[in-house]
């Protein structure tokens, strides 16, 4: 069954689901300085909006919540690097969406836009300046918004991450294993 994940929209109407190419975002470095400053530096991102579209269009919201999106296999090659294997069987995990954290997006050719699978990554949330993006989305043309269901999809994807509960002890798991005697 052919159902497309994207549309492709322009102009300075922002929902969420709308990928953003190259927004550079002002990052505060994580070492407090004292004295009133904050220390940071401008980062380039690909960035997907996860403010909810009615929000925006109430115009109840003076910024916007965005994470950043990884191309996978860039994403893999990054976590080598660190050390870490995001080998097939996790991969899988994360196609499933089992990996909490992190969100899988499809890839898309449409309309002179060429994008790969894409992870997005919840573990950093970025704000920006509605009117600033606004004017970004204005002047970078073509982009692409995530289509229902999988817009909503990610939305809910991004809550079960935040919703999460550690428990301070579990139940043990020899506990569930067979019924007692």
């Amino acid at each position: 069954m052919d159902y497309p994940w994207y549309e492709t929209v322009d102009g300075e109407v922002i929902e969420q689901g709308d990928l953003l190419f190259n927004f550079d975002i002002f990052v505060p470095l994580r070492t407090a300085t004292g004295g009133g400053q904050i220390q940071g530096e401008l980062k380039t991102f690909d960035l997907v909006v996860m403010t909810q579209t009615c929000d925006i269009v109430q115009g109840k919201v003076d910024s916007l919540l965005l994470c950043p999106w990884y191309d996978l296999w860039r994403f893999v090659e990054a976590a080598k690097a660190k050390g870490e294997n995001l080998a097939s069987d996790l991969r899988e995990s994360l196609r499933r969406g089992n990996l909490p954290g992190y969100h899988l997006l499809n890839d898309a050719s449409q309309d002179g836009i060429e994008i790969g699978v894409g992870v997005v990554d919840f573990h950093d949330v970025y704000t920006a300046p509605t009117d600033q993006l606004k004017a970004f989305v204005k002047s970078a043309g073509k982009r692409l918004r995530l289509r229902p269901p999988y817009r909503e999809h990610l939305a809910q994807a991004f809550a079960r991450f935040f919703m999460r509960v550690g428990l301070p002890v579990d139940i043990p798991p020899e506990k569930v294993k067979k019924r007692p005697a």
